[in-house]
């Protein structure tokens, strides 16, 4: 069943949950169906080819190094919670790559741009697992409404703004071709593709949100799972220090992310225990037959990428962390659905590539640097 709705072209229309984002995000690659997605997807498709990868190595490495360098002052016997360190990295690379925009959230994290992508995150999570926040009169009793209105203005007010800045450089021949954002295809697209200002502010917002939140999750997980397994960790900064050598200061190039497979499999290992989206929705446009039961169309059907991925049949013991899961011999054993951690079939993640050269650029800065202890 589940490959069935994941690989269908028919069933792509997300679910309910995802409303509380569209006041943000609008009808962009997440959320919108139908011909509309199927044009954004194919018109956005080559922003994330390897050509254009490459461009973001660069960009990834720089700000990996400034949270490794900022780390130094707070190392030591006190605990410090690593989310938020890395959730402002993670913020500082999507926002450069998308939208050719120096942030530095991590040095400035009071800008009223970082304040209120924090909000509508932190409000549109709220609104999805709180039922009693389901009802607009709710929302508005309780001040929701208004504390997300006015992130809402400030989140698309910058990102209208950068725009505007980003549009007049490309007509000016002042972006270096090296330097080339996301943002940067779309406005090339405009005309071609017929894309208001609108539809150009949707799918920057739907990249900067995707493009931080899930990773950072990751990121966070995987430094977890590194605390808590020394004898793993260990080993992990061995292969990268195999790679890049003693040079704590070198940058991690395309040609290493590939010689990092050890890493690559604790970071896979991460993402089945840890999913960073735990489950996804669609909503039936047919009727689906599921052995004796009958879902009738219009349904809400949940795709739980953490059941699938602690599975006992399929992971024994799912609760160990165990990286050699991911060993080639061992991932032909099991059906491509198996792990599903940036979804399946048509409406799979794409920038999964993309992520997986921030995760491993990410771990290999930290790891070179510090050891990672947690409290038990």
């Amino acid at each position: 069943v589940l490959q069935y709705v994941l690989d269908s072209n028919e069933e792509i229309t997300k679910g309910d949950e995802y409303e509380p984002l569209v006041p943000w995000l609008g009808r962009g690659l997440l959320i919108s169906t139908g011909d509309k997605w199927r044009s954004r997807r194919k018109m956005l498709t080559p922003t994330f080819h390897f050509s254009m990868l490459d461009g973001y190595v660069a960009t990834m490495n720089r700000h990996a190094k400034i949270c490794a360098e900022l780390l130094e002052d707070r190392a030591g016997p006190e605990l410090v919670d690593m989310y938020p360190v890395v959730k402002m990295c993670a913020l500082d690379i999507i926002c450069e790559t998308t939208m050719g925009k120096e942030l530095d959230s991590q040095r400035q994290p009071n800008q009223p741009y970082i304040e209120a992508i924090v909000t509508l995150m932190r409000l549109g999570t709220e609104i999805g697992i709180k039922p009693y926040l389901w009802p607009q009169f709710m929302r508005r009793l309780l001040g929701i409404d208004q504390a997300y209105g006015e992130a809402l203005i400030v989140a698309h007010n910058f990102t209208k703004t950068v725009i505007a800045e980003r549009a007049e450089a490309l007509s000016k021949g002042e972006v270096e071709p090296n330097k080339r954002a996301f943002l940067d295809l779309l406005l090339e697209q405009k005309d071609k593709q017929e894309l208001t200002d609108e539809d150009i502010r949707e799918e920057v917002d739907t990249f900067m949100f995707e493009g931080h939140d899930t990773t950072a999750s990751c990121i966070g997980w995987a430094v977890w799972c590194m605390a808590h397994h020394p004898e793993i960790q260990q080993r992990v900064y061995e292969e990268i220090t195999h790679v890049l050598g003693d040079d704590i200061n070198r940058d991690c190039t395309k040609e290493d992310l590939s010689k990092l497979v050890y890493l690559e499999r604790c970071i896979k290992e991460t993402m089945r225990m840890f999913p960073p989206v735990p489950f996804v929705q669609r909503l039936l446009h047919t009727d689906l037959q599921m052995g004796p039961y009958l879902i009738p169309r219009g349904s809400n059907m949940l795709i739980p990428p953490y059941l699938v991925h602690h599975n006992e049949c399929i992971y024994p013991e799912p609760l160990v962390f165990d990286p050699d899961r991911f060993l080639p011999e061992n991932v032909e054993t099991r059906h491509a659905y198996d792990f599903v951690p940036f979804s399946a079939g048509p409406r799979n993640c794409i920038g999964q590539k993309f992520a997986m050269y921030q995760l491993k650029i990410f771990l290999s800065w930290l790891l070179r640097r510090y050891r990672l202890e947690s409290e038990r």
